[in-house]
């Protein structure tokens, strides 16, 4: 009887523990980028097609993984999605996870225009790739130097919320990827990046923080050499040092490719932290977005 016992109760913690396993994994997979490529690809939905149609032209077309074609049942099954995919021609990245894709299919016509926006731009090359991505989609009402203009309005920036005083939406446009609609309005699709910030980043740094964290992500190539660079700012700002951070010089170039010379580090203008003991004096860098990443505090004032 006790050999019994045993027995069922080994059998109760291998199913709980399969179903765990199972559980963590959908959850991991559903929120996985499908892949790399930004590539669009062009795919079409029949009326009344079936789920198990529409799956497999998605892995025929490249995007969604093979081995995830249940994954994605699954998804819509229990989010109640598979009378909710809409006929339609759409034109999809592949670089979408299973939640995207799902929300994209629901709209035939609307949301149907992605873009993707890399980490570690100024807001010139973010309106450059929102101009040539929107035109491409169909979007024709969207201009790029009303877009720049717009992020240094001061009423339209009050009318966003944030917790501190800003005079520059640069470096608060989250690097992401976005389904727009042709009726958008430039000020809805700023409001969609900054508020996509918020949601992503917190309002709880402050402004200097994300500053700083804005330098870092410029910096660094991976999150190892991020952190060693937050850590060498962090150590030059509490020594009284010279931050000394090549960003700097870099953006008000407008030129990340420019080879950096003694006459950069020399050249008198706000954002040179090779002459000026902190970024204090440079309140409007924001050079690059933080990317979700909170990298150091500020710990000490500056010495008198």
């Amino acid at each position: 009887m006790k050999s019994l016992i045993k027995i069922i109760m080994l059998a109760v913690i291998t199913v709980i523990a399969i179903t765990i396993l199972a559980k963590v994994n959908f959850n991991s997979v559903i929120k996985k980028p499908n892949s790399e490529s930004s590539e669009k690809v062009t795919l079409q939905i029949e009326q009344g097609e079936s789920v198990d149609s529409i799956i497999d032209k998605l892995v025929d077309a490249g995007i969604l993984k093979e081995n995830w074609k249940n994954h994605f049942k699954y998804y819509l099954k229990i989010n109640d999605l598979s009378q909710k995919l809409q006929a339609g021609v759409y034109e999809i990245p592949k670089n979408l996870n299973i939640k995207e894709i799902a929300e994209t299919l629901q709209q035939a016509r609307g949301l149907d225009i992605w873009v993707t926006i890399p980490e570690g731009l100024r807001k010139d090359e973010i309106a450059e790739i929102l101009a040539t991505e929107l035109a491409k989609g169909g979007y024709k009402n969207f201009n790029s130097s009303d877009f720049l203009k717009l992020t240094t309005n001061p009423s339209f920036i009050q009318s966003l919320g944030f917790n501190y005083e800003l005079t520059d939406l640069e470096g608060f446009l989250f690097p992401d990827k976005y389904a727009f609609s042709v009726d958008e309005t430039i000020e809805d699709i700023l409001k969609k990046l900054t508020n996509n910030f918020k949601a992503k980043v917190g309002t709880e740094d402050s402004y200097e923080d994300i500053i700083i964290a804005s330098m870092v992500e410029r910096e660094g190539y991976n999150a190892q050499d991020r952190a060693m660079i937050a850590d060498i700012i962090q150590r030059r700002y509490e020594e009284g040092w010279l931050l000394q951070i090549d960003a700097t010089l870099l953006y008000p170039l407008k030129d990340w490719k420019h080879v950096i010379t003694q006459e950069d580090k020399g050249s008198d203008n706000p954002y040179n932290t090779c002459l000026l003991y902190t970024s204090d004096a440079a309140d409007d860098l924001l050079c690059v977005d933080l990317g979700g990443r909170r990298i150091i505090k500020k710990k000490k004032q500056q010495p008198n």
